[in-house]
């Protein structure tokens, strides 16, 4: 008698956290439109059918009420809710798919991730600042909860009431950061997290594209980032993939909300950071863009690219003064309140290395600028033996 009401109890709790039969299933009636359109492999299909079907057990068998059984049926109902309004495209599933499983396998044995976040900017470290004397918008910030599995190099964060959701800018910013320990080792573990990559990547607009898959500001998914894919290609030009980033860069000549450009008229392209949201003038992530789109220009001598790269510095030059809030601050957004110590130190960091390359007068003021902002407000603490070092040079713009 025990183990029945044991059983009815399991079986309950799946009925609750899956729809009632697979013709009522919008995940399992997307697959199978998929593999009659013969657009997966019927091996692919059966695979990911079991994927799902795990999932749902996994959540009906998790305790009622946990944080573990809340965020896996959140993964699945994002999952159902593209499935039903027709997103969950073909070229999206192994990322979808991928997430389910990564969710099940995480929630069935773990509480929610506590550490491994993002690292922040290294030259926000050791920095103390005096406070700003005008008001300063409070925003929201995700806990940055990051891990990788075994076997794996894609970056997951934990989002919390939306599971683990693959962290594409973190993905490929590890990926950078591998090329640039400048190992054998790295190197070669870097170019295998490309390769993984690709396999969960989508089409967009024609582009290569690494879309998120979970709600956010608003946005549902599937949605991508004008910030992401700039790192992104800046990863393959690394490993002199110029073909993939080529295609990655596809996406900066693609109008927002489809792509991420957004046109000024007279005042060239503003990137997006999120394709969703193209009134939102994030700085950070239009010079990550414009920086990438320059590098790669250089290297493929493609007009094409080079075209997108002059728009983009145009607005560059046009709105990054801006951004300077009466030379004590950099803003993360124009119109927007004082950017936080890390997004300021980026702000500088960003300018400078556009300004390097570029030359640009009006990026390179707005480089002086922030960095003069930056160790007048928040100088760094400093130990006796540092402070009588004799001062460093400034790096030459043109190097």
């Amino acid at each position: 008698m025990l183990v029945t009401r044991i059983c009815l109890a399991l079986l309950c709790l799946v009925v609750l956290a899956a729809p009632a039969s697979a013709a009522d299933d919008p995940v399992l009636a997307a697959l199978g439109r998929a593999e009659l359109a013969l657009q997966i492999q019927p091996q692919q299909e059966s695979a990911w059918r079991a994927d799902y079907r795990h999932a749902t057990l996994v959540a009906g068998a998790l305790p009622k009420g946990s944080i573990r059984r809340r965020e896996l049926i959140a993964v699945l109902n994002i999952t159902r809710g593209m499935a039903a309004r027709g997103v969950l495209s073909a070229d999206l599933m192994p990322m979808a798919f991928l997430t389910l499983q990564r969710n099940a396998d995480w929630w069935a044995t773990h509480g929610p991730p506590t550490s491994g976040g993002s690292p922040g900017e290294k030259g926000a470290v050791g920095r103390r600042c005096k406070p700003l004397r005008f008001p300063k918008k409070r925003r929201h910030k995700a806990r940055a909860a990051r891990l990788t599995f075994p076997g794996s190099n894609v970056v997951f964060q934990w989002y919390p009431g939306m599971g683990l959701q693959v962290q594409v800018n973190g993905t490929f910013a590890a990926i950078n950061t591998l090329f640039a320990q400048n190992t054998e080792e790295s190197k070669a573990r870097a170019r295998e997290a490309l390769d993984e990559m690709l396999t969960i990547a989508q089409r967009r607009g024609g582009a290569i594209s690494w879309d998120y898959l979970f709600p956010f500001g608003g946005a549902l998914p599937p949605w991508t980032s004008g910030l992401s894919q700039a790192t992104a290609i800046r990863a393959y030009l690394k490993a002199n993939r110029y073909s993939t980033a080529r295609q990655i860069a596809a996406i900066f000549g693609v109008r927002a909300p489809l792509g991420v450009r957004v046109p000024l008229g007279a005042d060239g392209n503003w990137y997006a950071l999120y394709s969703f949201a193209p009134g939102e003038r994030v700085l950070n992530a239009h010079l990550n863009a414009v920086i990438a789109l320059h590098d790669l220009a250089r290297v493929t001598k493609d007009p094409k690219i080079t075209a997108l790269e002059d728009e983009g510095l145009r607005a560059a030059r046009r709105h990054i003064k801006r951004f300077d809030i009466r030379g004590v601050w950099s803003r993360y957004e124009e119109g927007g309140p004082p950017a936080d110590l890390n997004y300021h130190v980026l702000n500088s960091d960003l300018a400078g290395a556009l300004c390097r390359r570029t030359g640009e007068a009006a990026v390179c003021k707005a480089s002086d600028s922030f960095a003069r902002e930056l160790e007048r407000r928040c100088p760094k603490a400093t130990t006796p033996r540092e402070r009588s070092a004799p001062p460093s040079q400034p790096a030459s713009r043109t190097s």
